[in-house]
């Protein structure tokens, strides 16, 4: 069996804002680059990003905002580690959320909105056959973020997705088993089916099915992992 693309990070020539430094540490984590608990030291990632210690630190701030990553006092900034209980946590307000969201959501569609998913889950598709786990990381992200957009409460999707990246730290667990690539294509799939049958309660269940691998997958791996460390 193939294994997943890593997409290697390779070193910018020109240097990198704090945005940037956040999207691509982020997708380090994401991707299994970056381990929990692994320490991020300023002067490789200034080296990596070319970038000012000023720029570095605001990075990793912002990092910290999200919860991507911790500062621990005196020893410097860490891949979050997230306890079952918080997972479980994080996992209901998820659910609350895009539960809400799918409530929220006009039905029939508006207009454009199945072309646009289509659009996103063909590339998606593609990804996941081609095994590239950057593609399938930020098209998912695509695909949940036009989804909730439909439902024309910018403060509840925007809610919705600020929630979403704080399970990043959590998802790497499960974004490069193969299983859990295809199950979530697949339920891409059924949810654009669900809309286009303006079949709300196999959406609503759809959107609960879906976020549970990662959560699964993590705590597992904390108990058999982290817990002991």
């Amino acid at each position: 069996m193939a294994k997943p693309q890593r997409n290697e990070p390779s070193v910018p020539m020109e240097p990198l804002g704090v945005e940037e430094i956040v999207a691509a540490v982020e997708e380090d984590i994401v991707l299994g680059r970056l381990n929990p608990r692994e320490r991020l030291v300023e002067e490789d990632l200034m080296e990596r990003f070319n970038g000012k210690r000023h720029i570095v630190r605001q990075a990793l701030f912002q990092l910290e905002t999200i919860g991507l990553v911790e500062r621990i006092k005196n020893r410097g900034a860490f891949v979050k580690v997230y306890t079952p209980e918080e997972v479980e946590d994080l996992y209901a307000i998820r659910e609350l959320l895009e539960v809400a969201g799918i409530e929220a959501l006009p039905l029939p569609a508006p207009e454009g909105l199945l072309e646009k998913l289509r659009d996103i889950q063909r590339q998606h598709t593609a990804a996941v056959e081609q095994l590239d786990i950057r593609s399938i990381f930020r098209l998912n992200i695509a695909f949940h973020q036009v989804l909730f957009a439909a439902s024309g409460n910018a403060y509840l999707s925007e809610t919705i997705n600020e929630f979403a990246q704080k399970t990043h730290a959590i998802r790497f667990a499960a974004i490069t088993d193969l299983e859990s690539l295809k199950k979530a294509r697949d339920e891409h799939i059924a949810m654009i089916e669900a809309i286009e049958q303006q079949d709300r309660q196999r959406l609503r269940e759809l959107c609960r099915q879906h976020i549970q691998p990662s959560k699964e997958s993590y705590i597992k791996m904390y108990k058999l992992r982290l817990g002991h460390s």
